[in-house]
């Protein structure tokens, strides 16, 4: 849309009290049309986190709302903010009551995600990007910007006037355009370095879905069909790898994509024992083809075969849900629901096998895609009983079976327990704890991987992975919301949830590093979080709201470090025999390790309302939020020399605001504020940022890593002032 469309679009819809005179015999048109300045000043070197999904750029604010009533039940509502702006939403409702109703959009957004970086390539933005390496100096590079535009536009219409059948239809189009961050490794090693990239995005996503259905107050049924299409305009981008000669190496993007979906869904009410019976039914299928690469870049300006079994990959995904439950209530004072959930994904899609070729080899199986599929049946009960007025107490089991082809874990079941106590007995009280219980077993089946303890293999017969990990979980809530006074509101809610997890694997000697650590991986989490809120005061005269939130989160892990790609059988004067055992002693080559990741985040907040006068509405409010992250790391005999990392993702962020709204008269009324943000960041993995790794950069290693600043100068402060002047009608 132009800004000469939108000065026209708003030029006539200013003209709206002209129009509402017009019709003033048919319709009432109602609204208000606000317009005005935005200056903001945001220091800071790169202003990415600040404009990160808004436009702060200096320029006009706009806002329009217009409503229509109608003699003959017809309606609508318009509404548009931020008219030209890259933060821009306009929409459009209506209809008819009982007959029919509508929705027309278009939602803007950007995503900022660097500003003022640099690169060595040219062409960003496009599928090739070129650059003569090496380049050690960052001086000499390109400055580029990172981020892209999101634009939904689309809309619904629902017809209602064969009541009770319905029918409706929706389709929308996404598109984005722009670039986002990406890297790519030189080599075929960590140890060659990597550099950053800029990929190209022009994303176009069209939705399209009907439904009709059937509703009174005793039975509900309705059928829906959705079909999406995703479109690429880039599948590839190229770019010369400064570890192999400056030869053309290409990432591989996004692959187009079709998507359709079925549901079904019934509802039965009024049934005896006061019960209803809802089931619903879904069918979906993902689908796209793309062709394999069959040469990739290997060495000096070199491309070897990938030898792959076929030429083009036609992937299928289809995933089949049943669900249904019913509830009931077969005395006053219990309601009870018992449900059942079917889940399943087919997975029909090419077996690729790359065989093995120079520099890669998967073994005699080559290296081929899983195709991932799952079953899952979940069971479940719920009931609460009233026991006195005011008093509820309620209990629950789920069982939940998955089978899968993961080569991990075959089977994972799940049993799920809970108790609730509710208490509304006391007026102005509400109270409510409420206790979970979890656990997971699972079916290991790397038990035996590896020949022996010189086989890398054999490291994952000790590794298990949290999502699949049996574990045990215990988790508690508490919520209160207390009126003690008039003008006084509380509100308190706590959490505490923890997660042991247990050996599935085999396990090895005690270390000295901890008394769980029998496994590799996560060996436990927990979380713990208060909220705290106050309200004081009369609206009409002054009221405060205050709010504090802190949160407390712990993992614990146990790792094994090997130097080698294979057990070497001295290093040194060490001998590295059984190095992927961790149940053999330490050594400098092959160690156990152990970390404690903890973060604290909290925040703060107050607000102000003041009706200074009869006419003039004063709004302030403050807010802070920190983060505090760092890792313990502690290994075997030292071995390694690690660390702790006393700034992992640390943060503060504080906010001010400041608004008055001053009603002029009737019809006119003026907006004026200040906004004031400062963001800091502390992380170990940034802090010290340079554009080449190592730094200086040099000619003569072409491992050398080429970086482009993303989120190593994210820090700023902003100054936003701002105004309207609204006119009422």
């Amino acid at each position: 849309m132009t800004r000469k469309l939108l000065s026209v679009l708003i030029a006539g819809l200013c003209a709206a009290p002209a129009l509402a005179q017009e019709l003033d015999a048919k319709w009432i048109i109602t609204g208000e049309v606000s317009v005005g300045p935005i200056i903001s000043d945001v220091d800071a070197k790169d202003r990415s986190k600040a404009e990160q999904y808004r436009d702060l750029s200096d320029g006009a604010l706009s806002r329009i709302l217009v409503r229509g009533r109608g003699p003959a039940a017809d309606w609508f509502d318009f509404y548009g903010e931020n008219f030209g702006r890259d933060d821009m939403f306009v929409e459009l409702r209506g209809g008819r009551y009982d007959a029919f109703k509508y929705r027309v959009y278009t939602d803007w957004m950007t995503q900022n995600r660097l500003f003022n970086g640099r690169t060595p390539f040219s062409g960003a933005g496009g599928a090739d990007l070129r650059a003569t390496f090496p380049q050690p100096d960052p001086n000499t590079w390109n400055s580029i910007d990172i981020g892209h535009d999101r634009r939904d536009t689309g809309g619904w219409f629902e017809w209602q006037r064969n009541s009770p059948l319905y029918f409706r239809v929706d389709a929308n189009v996404v598109e984005r355009d722009g670039t986002k961050i990406g890297s790519s490794s030189n080599g075929t090693s960590p140890g060659n370095g990597f550099t950053d990239l800029i990929i190209p995005i022009d994303y176009r996503t069209t939705n399209a879905s009907a439904e009709i259905g059937y509703n009174t107050p005793q039975y509900h049924f309705a059928a829906n069909y959705l079909i999406s299409q995703f479109d690429s305009g880039f599948k590839t981008v190229t770019w010369n790898n400064p570890f192999w000669a400056n030869g053309i190496d290409t990432t591989h993007l996004a692959p187009d994509n079709k998507y359709q979906r079925i549901g079904l869904n019934g509802t039965v009410r009024q049934l005896p024992l006061n019960s209803t019976f809802a089931a619903r039914f879904t069918w979906d299928r993902l689908e796209s083809d793309t062709d394999l690469a069959t040469t990739a870049l290997n060495g000096n300006n070199v491309f070897g075969a990938t030898n792959p079994n076929v030429g083009t990959f036609n992937g299928k995904v289809e995933n089949t849900t049943f669900s249904a439950a019913w509830s009931a209530m077969p005395w006053r004072t219990v309601d009870t629901r018992v449900y059942y959930t079917y889940q399943k994904r087919e997975n029909d899609s090419t077996q690729v096998v790359f065989q093995p070729v120079s520099g890669l080899d998967c073994g005699a199986d080559g290296c081929r895609n899983l195709l991932y599929t799952y079953e899952r049946n979940i069971f479940g009960f719920d009931a609460y009983w009233r026991f006195t007025k005011g008093n509820r107490l309620g209990g629950g089991a789920e069982y939940l079976k998955q089978d899968q082809n993961r080569p991990d874990y075959d089977e994972i079941k799940d049993t799920k327990f809970f108790l609730e106590y509710r208490n509304t007995m006391v007026e102005g009280l509400s109270a409510r704890i409420k206790y979970k219980y979890l656990d997971r077993d699972s079916n290991f089946l790397l038990g035996n991987e590896g020949v022996n303890a010189n086989d890398a293999a054999y490291l994952e017969r000790f590794i298990g992975r949290f999502d699949g990990q049996p574990v045990k979980r215990q988790e508690v809530k508490f919520y209160l919301d207390w009126t003690p006074a008039a003008l006084l509101d509380l509100a308190v809610e706590a959490t505490w949830k923890k997660n042991d997890y247990k050996r599935s694997g085999a396990s090895f000697a005690s270390s000295p590093i901890g008394p769980n650590d029998d496994f590799l991986g996560r060996t436990k989490d927990e979380r713990k979080e208060l909220y705290l809120s106050a309200s004081f005061g009369d609206p009409s005269k002054l009221r405060a709201t205050a709010f504090y939130d802190v949160e407390w989160i712990r993992y614990d892990s146990f790792h094994r470090n090997v130097g080698a790609g294979s057990c070497p059988t001295t290093s040194g004067t060490t001998t590295a025999v059984d190095c992927f055992d961790p149940g053999t002693a330490p050594n400098s080559v092959a160690y156990n390790w152990a970390a404690q990741n903890k973060d604290k985040n909290w925040q703060f907040g107050v607000g102000v309302d003041w009706p200074a006068l009869s006419n003039l509405m004063l709004k302030a409010s403050y807010l802070l939020v920190k983060t505090d992250g760092k890792a313990d790391i502690s290994a075997q005999n030292n071995f390694g020399n690690p660390l702790p990392i006393g700034a992992y993702d640390d943060t503060k962020t504080q906010s001010f605001n400041l608004k008055a709204i001053w009603d002029v008269n009737k019809s006119w009324q003026v907006t004026g504020g200040y906004a004031y943000e400062k963001y800091d960041y502390s992380d170990d993995q940034y802090n010290g940022y340079q554009y080449t790794i190592p730094f200086p950069g040099v000619t003569n290693n072409t491992s050398q890593s080429y970086l482009n600043g993303f989120n190593a100068f994210r820090p700023y402060t902003s100054n936003i002032f701002y105004a309207l002047a609204t006119y009422k009608f």
